[in-house]
């Protein structure tokens, strides 16, 4: 960005610590702007404006419980009602819904409502305490879907335990960038890596680290929700090893054991997306990170990935006690990406 004052390029700075106000309330965030060094002006962009805005947003939603857009979205679509008539059987405001599905922050009552609705059981009793605005029919078709839903979740208990082991928290948070963690979303990461090189492990922990942190260094938001912790071969999400098998058997990737050292007689384990890479079910600005991925660690060899990954604070300041890597301390001070 040029200088209005003087014309000439600006220096992007980004300063931990800063406090600003949402709601009646100081949230500290890693505040970005442009510096001019000649006059020591400070100036802001659109772009930067929304990565402060987007840091604030979500402090405030992680310490009031409040759920994302695509959680508030997920939470609907999985009743298959409109926004509209969720709106109706919450007692919001008509249009309510569809805008906090589109960004806008609900008050902490109106966000917790919402979120205890998650589980069918909660929302057949709003459901039926909102009976009188609903037609028998409406009532029976949306109570009948939610029961049926309820007996779904009884009979995969253990993939829903599974997948919250896996991911670590079951909510949004600084730990998950964010973002509710989304199976499929990885496994199109992986079709998209593997079908531009051969991919093992361990190289692969490390695209999916500088994919979701780097995802969340330019738009606030990580790309998978997945959780990350910092052990001696660098930064893995957190229970790799069980999120690779449970995609392997859901049939989305495969794992084949390949010879690399013929001397020593050592292998590697290969992964492979089993699906074509599906560019809808990612954002511009999310396609532009996985080729500046692919472009810069695609034809290193996986210990020169792992060293880079290991000049890295995230990696740095976590690794000693495999500790559980926070986005908001450690994206905006990433090096490599």
């Amino acid at each position: 960005m040029q200088s209005p004052i003087t014309g000439k390029p600006m220096r992007l700075e980004k300063e931990p610590g800063v406090k600003l106000s949402f709601r009646k309330e100081e949230f500290e965030i890693t505040y970005h702007y442009y510096l001019c060094d000649e006059s020591g002006e400070q100036f802001t962009s659109d772009e930067l404006d929304q990565i402060n805005q987007i840091q604030v947003h979500n402090k405030y939603r992680e310490k009031y419980g409040i759920p994302f857009p695509e959680e508030i979205k997920d939470i609907r679509e999985k009743y298959k009602i409109s926004a509209s008539k969720m709106s109706e059987i919450l007692g919001f405001g008509a249009n309510s819904y569809r805008l906090y599905e589109g960004g806008e922050i609900p008050s902490v009552a109106n966000g917790r409502l919402i979120l205890a609705i998650k589980h069918p059981k909660d929302f057949i009793k709003q459901v039926e305490a909102s009976s009188h605005i609903l037609t028998d029919k409406e009532l029976k078709k949306i109570v009948d879907h939610a029961k049926q839903l309820l007996e779904e979740q009884r009979k995969d208990s253990w993939n829903i335990l599974l997948s919250r082991h896996i991911f670590k928290y079951e909510t949004a948070n600084e730990f998950s960038g964010y973002r509710k963690p989304d199976f499929l979303k990885i496994a199109y990461m992986i079709s998209y890596f593997s079908s531009r090189i051969e991919l093992y492990k361990t190289k692969l922990n490390k695209l999916l680290f500088y994919s979701d942190f780097g995802c969340f260094k330019h738009i606030g938001y990580s790309m998978t929700g997945i959780t990350y912790r910092a052990i001696q071969m660098g930064p893995v999400p957190a229970e790799y090893g069980m999120l690779y098998e449970k995609l392997a058997e859901d049939k989305l990737v495969t794992l084949n054991q390949k010879l690399f050292d013929n001397v020593n007689g050592n292998y590697a384990e290969m992964i492979k997306g089993t699906q074509d890479f599906d560019e809808t079910k990612f954002s511009k600005e999310e396609i532009e990170i996985l080729n500046q991925v692919i472009d810069r660690f695609g034809s290193l060899r996986t210990s020169d990935v792992v060293e880079l990954s290991h000049q890295e604070q995230a990696w740095i300041e976590n690794e000693e006690n495999k500790e559980l890597i926070s986005y908001s301390k450690y994206a905006f001070d990433l090096k490599h990406i």
